[in-house]
């Protein structure tokens, strides 16, 4: 995997957790708003059951405050409540005097009714007609409603109803699994407890929710807790949506990025390639006011010569009986001679001309010969003898030829500078072209002192240079337009001395060849 996919990977990654992060966020306000309802819900309902308790209370207290006080009637209210309310468990009537004592109650086995003296002492400190509750003192998940009763109602002094605890927090639907219940005295002590109990401190928070339920004579404690599930806040469904979401928001912005990032670098190579241009151009017009010398040379011989026939055929031409086959012959010598002039002139002007590349057949051949007849005044003059050694087969590529005449040209102008400055049997740069299976070679070579091996390697970096005052941009340019048409440049040394440079081109086939003539 390469950086670019890791690195991808990894902000696909940190977007998932995120957007996970932030839907578990929003399902957790869900489920908490969800919980706070039902929770509500729950208690109203208790609180509603709390309040019947105490209407059932009254009910029974006006039968025994009744004038005839019939405990006939009594039982017969009393088991209908039981009926009706399962979570009343039992009715009991005590007696405070002269000794506690059960009355009446609704329970199997009458006599030795526990917990008598302790319900018989909490109600005398009770005013008449006021409530409290007491809890089960075995344990067991219930509590006592006790009333104390009013004096005309003696012998019964206290009237104790029985509440199954849990059975008064059941909710009548299903809760949430894990949801658990509890049922407190205001003290703190527990009276009945549904569920396991949530464990704090968790990666998920609990949901919490306690109230005092709504009955004055009933003020117990309602606590209803639970702890989501990863699955209520991280559905699987959610999860793999938000995968692929963030998956193709990632993709898609690495397209949009990769787009912009090539853009970007097709602007950066465009503008490269302008200004590699406009060198190029300033190289090529550079290297005719180093060639002007030479140049002139080659415009003089074609002048002289158009100037001297041209006075031959003027004297044919007065004199009384003129040739008319030797003025013909100097006039004909005049059109070679201006032909091969204006040849100079036009390859002059295509090497300086700013005009962009135009690929097209070109003779390798014809590309040497002219860059050896556009040097030839310049190397004469610095005393550098300059051999052609062109393959018969005339290999063809398809390239620009003023940019591969300008490669050609520069690499023999290096050659050219390394052995100025040698004996005269060393003034050499030969250029040889040569065409083996796909591709087709220019080499030039010279004798002079060759290329130190620490600076092989570095001789196409830009601005690298063994030239005093030199730029280092020429060899790098000559790179680019090799390569620019598909072929390769190389140097090296010579076994027998000097340096070597060849461009290698891909070859125009023999079939193709003749097709573009």
């Amino acid at each position: 995997m390469n950086s670019r996919a890791a690195r991808a990977l990894g902000v696909w990654f940190a977007l998932t957790v995120v957007a996970a992060a932030a839907v578990a966020a929003i399902n957790f306000v869900g489920v908490r708003d969800g919980f706070e309802v039902e929770a509500r819900t729950l208690h109203r309902v208790v609180s509603q059951r709390a309040d019947q308790h105490d209407a059932h209370l009254t009910s029974l207290a006006a039968v025994l405050t009744s004038p005839d006080r019939s405990f006939t009637t009594l039982s017969a209210v009393a088991e209908a409540v039981l009926r009706f309310y399962p979570r009343i468990t039992a009715i009991d009537v005590v007696g405070l005097a002269p000794l506690p004592n059960l009355v009446f109650t609704t329970r199997e086995l009458q006599p030795g009714r526990p917990g008598i003296d302790g319900l018989a002492a909490t109600a005398a400190n009770l005013s008449a007609g006021q409530a409290v509750v007491l809890a089960e003192p075995n344990g067991a998940e219930a509590y006592h409603l006790v009333k104390r009763l009013p004096e005309a109602t003696a012998p019964a002094g206290v009237l104790v109803m029985t509440v199954d605890a849990r059975r008064l927090i059941e909710p009548e639907g299903d809760l949430p699994v894990g949801t658990n219940l509890a049922l407190r005295e205001p003290s703190g002590r527990e009276i009945v407890h549904v569920g396991e109990a949530t464990s704090s401190g968790g990666l998920l928070p609990n949901l919490d929710f306690e109230k005092p339920l709504g009955s004055r004579s009933q003020p117990l404690l309602l606590r209803v807790a639970r702890q989501p599930g990863f699955g209520e806040l991280l559905p699987p469904v959610a999860v793999a949506l938000v995968a692929a979401v963030t998956g193709i928001g990632v993709f898609l912005a690495g397209l949009v990025l990769r787009e912009r990032r090539a853009a970007r670098e097709a602007r950066e190579r465009a503008s490269f390639h302008e200004h590699q241009a406009r060198l190029a151009h300033a190289m090529r017009v550079n290297t005719v006011g180093e060639m002007a010398s030479g140049i002139a040379h080659e415009l003089t011989q074609p002048l002289t010569a158009i100037l001297s026939r041209s006075q031959a055929g003027l004297r044919l031409a007065r004199s009384p009986s003129p040739d008319r086959d030797e003025i013909i012959g100097a006039l004909d010598a005049n059109v070679r001679f201006a032909k091969r002039a204006g040849d100079i002139l036009a390859r002059l002007r295509a090497y300086v001309s700013n005009s962009g590349p135009r690929s097209e057949p070109a003779s390798l051949n014809q590309l040497v010969g002219n860059v050896a007849e556009l040097m030839q005044g310049d190397l004469e003059r610095r005393g550098i003898a300059l051999d052609l050694d062109l393959d018969p087969g005339d290999p063809v590529c398809v390239v620009d030829r003023v940019s591969v005449e300008q490669v050609v040209h520069n690499l023999v102008r290096n050659a050219a500078d390394a052995v100025e400055v040698l004996p005269q049997e060393r003034r050499t740069v030969t250029i040889t072209t040569t065409a083996g299976g796909d591709m087709a070679v220019i080499a030039v070579r010279d004798r002079g002192p060759g290329i130190p091996a620490v600076d092989l390697p570095r001789l196409f970096e830009p601005f690298f240079t063994t030239k005093p005052g030199g730029m280092g941009l020429g060899l790098p340019l000559c790179e680019r337009i090799v390569e620019a048409f598909g072929g390769r440049i190389t140097a090296a040394n010579a076994p027998e001395g000097g340096a070597v440079f060849t461009i290698r081109l891909p070859r125009l086939g023999d079939q193709r060849k003749e097709a573009a003539e």
